[in-house]
Parts: structure tokens; C-alpha cells; sequence
């Protein structure tokens, strides 16, 4: 795939902070932990306690860049999808918390929009103990997505919501299909499976 200069400082950026500063939170906190289990002395477990508010910042940080990978991933399959644009101009290197759509082309020969979700389906049925569809928010933010996709603005582009867990996929073809008819639905992964527009059958609740 094509990779941008904004994106290749991106993916050096992360690989950079993961053998400084992510490595440097997790080593404090296993050190003060055993500090804490040999000497017992009360000062050990505030330092814990100090280093374990850092490493919760890791993991929204891990989640940018986990959203980050899927964009890149969703960009590799776009370029299978439409091999003649010019893809070395072209980045997904924008702040994830920037307003609009994750992504989106606008060429003279094919207009492109796409939302990314690395959601993990929390939804459990009253019966069972395993996800089975989204949660209460998921679904939410899920329908918002599609809505905007599904929406006159974008009348002129190929739509596609590209998802990273398998369980998604499957709520997607399942529950959302018949709904959302004109969204292309993508699982990024080694195999990547597609469901297309106008394919499906009737949503349940």
C-alpha cells in the first residue's frame, strides 16, 4: 500500500512512545508493587497508586492508535477497491477527534466517504452470558454512523463503514443490512469479508 509522509511519522510516532513512555509507566508501577510486597511501607503504595493513574491514560492512548491502524487498513482495501486513484497523494493522517467523517476522497472520478469502528460488541441477550450484539451506546453511535452515510450530503459517494471485529460484521450483515442499504460493509482482517449494497435480509430487533 501507498504510505504517506503524515502517516509514516504517525506509525513512527507509535512505536516510539511505546518503547519510551508506555514502557516507562508499566516498569514504575511493576517496580513500586514489589516495593510495596517487600517493605510494606505505605510510601510504595501511593507511588502504585500514582503510577496506576498513568497507565490508565495508556489505554486511551492505545485506542487512538488502534483506530489510527484500522484507518490505514481501511485505506489498503479502498486501494484494492480503486486501484486507479492516486493514492500516494492521498492520507488518513487527520486527528480522530476532528469533526466529519473518518474518511473521505473527493476525486473527479469517484467520491468516497467511510466511518471507522473498532467497537467490540458489549451486548448480551437476557439469557445468555456471551456479546451477541451492541450495547445500548454502541448502537447509538453505530446508527448514528450509518445515518450520516445513508444521507443526501453523500448522494454521490461509495459509503462504506469498515469494522475491525468479526462479531460486528456479523450484527452489521444481520441487523443493519436491510436498514442501511446503500452502505458497504468491510471486516478489516487477514481475510477481509464484504457485504455489499442492497444485500441482506429484513433487520429484527
Amino acid at each position: 500500500m501507498h504510505l504517506g509522509d503524515k502517516e509514516r511519522l504517525n506509525l513512527w510516532g507509535m512505536g516510539q512512545w511505546f518503547k519510551t513512555d508506555a514502557a516507562r509507566f508499566l516498569e514504575e508501577f511493576t517496580q513500586s508493587t514489589s516495593d510495596l510486597l517487600s517493605s510494606g511501607e505505605v510510601k510504595h503504595l501511593l507511588s502504585a497508586l500514582a503510577n496506576i493513574k498513568q497507565i490508565k491514560s495508556i489505554f486511551q492512548r492505545i485506542h487512538n492508535y488502534n483506530h489510527q491502524l484500522a484507518r490505514l487498513a481501511a485505506k489498503s482495501f479502498l486501494e484494492s477497491e480503486f486501484p486507479a486513484l492516486p493514492w500516494s497523494e492521498i492520507e488518513f493522517a487527520d486527528d480522530d477527534n476532528a469533526p466529519g467523517p473518518d474518511i473521505l476522497v473527493d476525486r473527479e472520478t469517484v467520491r468516497i466517504v467511510g466511518a471507522v469502528k473498532t467497537t467490540e460488541p458489549c451486548g448480551r441477550s437476557k439469557s445468555g452470558m456471551t456479546p451477541t450484539k451492541f450495547g445500548g451506546k454502541q448502537k447509538e453511535e453505530i446508527t448514528k454512523d450509518l445515518r450520516n452515510l445513508s444521507s443526501a450530503k453523500y448522494a454521490s459517494h461509495e459509503r462504506y463503514m469498515f469494522v475491525t471485529s468479526a462479531l460486528a460484521f456479523q450484527i452489521l450483515k444481520d441487523d443493519f443490512r436491510y436498514g442501511f442499504p446503500m452502505v458497504c460493509f468491510v471486516l478489516l482482517s487477514a481475510s477481509v469479508e464484504v457485504s455489499r449494497p442492497g444485500r441482506g435480509r429484513p433487520a429484527g430487533d
